[in-house]
């Protein structure tokens, strides 16, 4: 039996829904004259034979081949000159889609200066919107007759967590350093997910890192390590004779009171120990030396000495206060300067791959998300 549409509208009972279609399977008979009804952040996308005709967007249609004119030619072809049409209309939901939650579900390796080979963790949130709906349908939901913002958490997942190694493994040296320099990684992902998500139609509206994390383990010595600081333990190794002896002698199955015994008796040795490094460690100093002018480096910002004339971190010539390095000629140059007044040089900073004019200081390009160097 024909299904003849007078009114067609999408009200989806599931909050999470991104996209319905009507009718959910096969077209349906559509009279002109009807009524589109396309709700505020929807868009609606006539489809026959899987190509698109046209799309609307929100507000209340009566169709027409005056307001439809790619159907026109459908009408004259397939429906016989009559007032009645097959297609099917698939709605899409274009709010911003807030909360999407990502993660590392397998751990990215990293060589750590310090602590070797650890297995990272990370996991976060971001925002997307469907910029081009038709777009959207044709890649990524193609015949289904839904489509969740589920389904589209669970796809964007892998383009995050391809960029997200990546980055970590060729621009970041140690765990610190994410640490330090989380909102760099913020920034730079953001820019490594753009393109991707573009390619379906999606824009990023925000992309946040929650928490970079190590294993239990070793967040355990960095807990010991501190706990040895607050103690005053002269090693890491006294640090685990300690704990080794304090653990025999809670254990009564293997003699518990004669460790006991043994541990009151090391006991004394261990405290005169630690009392013979405290004095040396701790000995105040007779006649402090005058302390010496300092100023910063204007390269790596490093403390060095004020007579200093080349900075012993990274070599630079140092720059007297308020002034910067040309980088064509290298002579002093005011601070905020747009060209060099010994060379005529430009002063600006631009990306070594994109030539986008960079932010002061900026560690990566927010066009393209390169290092910059």
């Amino acid at each position: 039996m024909a299904r003849y549409l007078d009114v067609i509208e999408w009200r989806p009972s599931d909050p999470d829904a991104l996209v319905g279609r009507v009718p959910e399977s096969g077209p349906a008979d559509i009279r002109m004259g009807a009524q589109l009804i396309v709700r505020e952040s929807q868009s609606a996308i006539f489809y026959r034979d899987g190509a698109a005709l046209d799309t609307f967007g929100p507000g209340r249609h009566t169709l027409t081949t005056g307001n439809i004119p790619m159907l026109t030619e459908v009408i004259q072809r397939f429906a016989g000159g009559s007032n009645v049409f097959a297609a099917e209309v698939y709605f899409v939901n274009q709010q911003v889609l807030t909360e999407l939650k990502w993660g590392t579900p397998n751990p990215i390796d990293l060589k750590d200066p310090d602590l070797g080979w650890v297995q990272l963790r990370a996991f976060g949130t971001l925002s997307v919107r469907v910029e081009d709906p038709q777009l959207f349908v044709n890649t990524l939901v193609g015949t289904r007759p839904e489509y969740t913002k589920k389904d589209l958490n669970s796809f964007l997942k892998g383009s995050i967590r391809t960029h997200l190694n990546k980055l970590i493994s060729t621009t970041f040296q140690s765990y610190a350093s994410i640490r330090n320099n989380l909102e760099d990684l913020v920034a730079a992902m953001k820019v490594k997910v753009k393109d991707d998500f573009g390619k379906y139609g999606l824009s990023v509206r925000d992309f946040f890192i929650q928490d970079v994390s190590v294993p239990e383990e070793i967040q355990a010595a960095f807990r010991k390590r501190a706990t040895m600081g607050a103690l005053g333990v002269g090693s890491y190794k006294e640090m685990q004779m300690a704990d080794a002896m304090r653990d025999m002698a809670q254990n009564q199955g293997t003699g518990g009171a004669g460790m006991s015994m043994g541990m009151g008796m090391m006991m004394p040795q261990m405290m005169m120990q630690a009392m013979q490094q405290q004095p040396m460690q701790q000995q105040p100093v007779q006649q402090a030396a005058p302390q010496q002018a300092m100023q910063t480096c204007s390269n790596c910002h490093a403390q060095i000495p004020e007579s200093t004339k080349f900075c012993p971190q990274c070599g630079a010539k140092v720059m007297p206060a308020g002034m910067v390095p040309c980088p064509n000629c290298q002579n002093p140059v005011p601070a905020g300067s747009k060209f060099c007044p010994n060379c005529g040089g430009s002063l600006k900073k631009v990306c070594s791959n994109c030539q986008q004019e960079l932010e002061p200081n900026a560690k990566f390009c927010l066009n393209c998300g390169t290092k910059v160097q």
